[in-house]
């Protein structure tokens, strides 16, 4: 990964895809997305085609797209990331989560989504036009609704030897947005711009597209296959979806009447109202489990795309339950997923809230996630209010090579040097392994000196900072820099 970018904090995780919010040495900050592959992928991207792949995409440019500046392969682990232009906004998740949209903003939204399909021309299926990677930024006159190319589809395609252009409809992703949009919000189900063929917008705009930009010659069918289940599948979604309002019961009543004077027609007899029945989907039978995690697919549950062609699949996935059902089912935020835990499971899924875990299970139905297995369920991290002492394995574990912020919580035991004098410790733990608040004096601000520090002994303390490890692995220290790093709890 690139070494020059500083990671500031962990903003959304996938099965797919991680993304971090990064600073430059410049304090530019970016989106720097590290993307997930089986290996058959992973090994075509590294023969030279990711190269390839990424200076296409960085081309792409529009007043409204979250351009992509960077990018390579994790000399690591050989992942891909790219980094992006970072905008500080609201993702349209969480508007919509509340209820928060109006028509105006609706038609903007559109407004600028037309704009960018215009611009973009065939390459503008590879737009992510998902309400989670969609943020507004600025405020009044001056508010922009800006996207993001899917980056895993995109580099996927190329590995295989397709153009991103070739595997979406656009039209569908498009109506299945804006659709979506209005119901949510409450608002009638016809859209406004429901046609790609409406006035564009008068965003102004800079696009260059790709040398590659002309869709490669493939098969019709594999192509038709591809439309047609993101078609159905967003058919699928809209149909089962419930209203956000509750609409009244249709009866003869309220159909308009036409009398032309002189006819008069008897009174229609009272019917009784018609009530619209959720049909439900049928389970699918689980067929037998993978042995190893190699079976399983890996999907986004908060992306309709991911799940295309997944019923009847074991799948995989990490998120952040926060939330059970009334049947005490998890609910998979920003997704229609529940997932059914084992019987006499309900200490399993108590710790599962509120923690960052890795499910594995068989998809039954496009809202049922069937856990077969207790084992399937694995808390990855925790994600507390702060960490204390006792959580000390799991921040080794889990925080030293993410470089992640995190609080902790403990009492000062004593202060100590190193060797050379230009480290101060606070010491956290009476014996080893060391777990201490670490101050280099070279850079740390003037006010975070050794009688300070000393003033803090026996004091319950909260420190937040990045984990770090020392080089043998023996201590475990938060990295302090500053005062307001450090605050005393009475």
């Amino acid at each position: 990964m690139q070494p020059d970018y500083h990671i500031e904090d962990l903003v959304h995780q996938t099965g797919n895809l991680v993304v971090y919010r990064v600073t430059t040495r410049d304090q530019i900050p970016l989106a720097l997305v590290r993307l997930r592959y089986d290996d058959e992928t992973l090994t075509k991207l590294r023969d030279g085609v990711f190269e390839s792949a990424l200076a296409q995409l960085m081309q792409l440019n529009h007043d409204c797209l979250r351009s992509v500046v960077n990018g390579g392969l994790d000399p690591v682990d050989g992942y891909p990331w790219v980094a992006a232009r970072w905008w500080d906004g609201v993702a349209l998740t969480d508007r919509v989560r509340h209820h928060d949209l109006t028509e105006e903003e609706l038609l903007r939204i559109q407004a600028y989504s037309k704009s960018l399909i215009d611009a973009l021309g065939p390459i503008a299926g590879t737009v992510a036009f998902t309400p989670a990677s969609i943020v507004t930024c600025g405020e009044g006159e001056q508010t922009i609704d800006t996207f993001s190319i899917d980056y895993h589809s995109w580099f996927a395609a190329f590995a295989h030897g397709i153009h991103p252009a070739d595997l979406v409809d656009i039209h569908a992703k498009y109506n299945a947005l804006t659709t979506y949009l209005r119901r949510q919000a409450g608002l009638t189900s016809t859209p406004l711009l429901s046609s790609l063929e409406a006035p564009p917008s008068q965003v102004g705009q800079s696009v260059a597209l790709p040398s590659a930009a002309k869709p490669t010659s493939l098969k019709v069918l594999p192509i038709l296959i591809l439309m047609l289940g993101a078609i159905g599948y967003f058919g699928w979604k809209l149909a089962y979806r419930k209203p956000a309002t509750e609409e009244k019961p249709i009866t003869l009543e309220s159909t308009p009447k036409t009398n032309t004077p002189g006819s008069e027609k008897p009174p229609a007899q009272p019917v009784a109202p018609v009530k619209l029945v959720k049909e439900e989907v049928p389970e699918l039978k689980i067929t037998t489990r993978p042995e190893n995690s190699a079976g399983f697919a890996r999907i986004d549950p908060t992306s309709p795309y991911s799940l295309d062609n997944k019923i009847g699949k074991w799948i995989t996935f990490e998120t952040t339950p926060k939330k059970v059902d009334e049947k005490g089912h998890l609910i998979i935020p920003d997704s229609e997923i529940r997932a059914v835990a084992p019987a006499a499971s309900g200490k399993l899924v108590k710790s599962a809230l509120r923690n960052k875990v890795t499910l594995r299970g068989f998809l039954a139905s496009p809202t049922v996630l069937r856990i077969v297995n207790p084992d399937d369920l694995i808390v990855t991290y925790l994600l507390q209010d702060y960490y204390t002492i006792d959580d000390e394995p799991q921040i080794r574990k889990q925080f030293t090579e993410a470089g992640q912020v995190i609080p902790v919580r403990a009492v000062v035991q004593e202060v100590t040097k190193s060797q050379s004098g230009k480290t101060l410790y606070l010491q956290f733990k009476p014996a080893p392994p060391e777990f201490t608040g670490q101050v280099e004096k070279s850079k740390a601000e003037a006010d975070l000196n050794e009688a300070y520090l000393k003033s803090l002994i026996g004091k319950m303390i909260e420190v937040k900072g990045r984990a770090r490890k020392s080089t043998n692995g023996s201590r475990l220290s938060i990295v302090l820099t500053k005062q307001s790093q450090i605050k005393v709890i009475e």
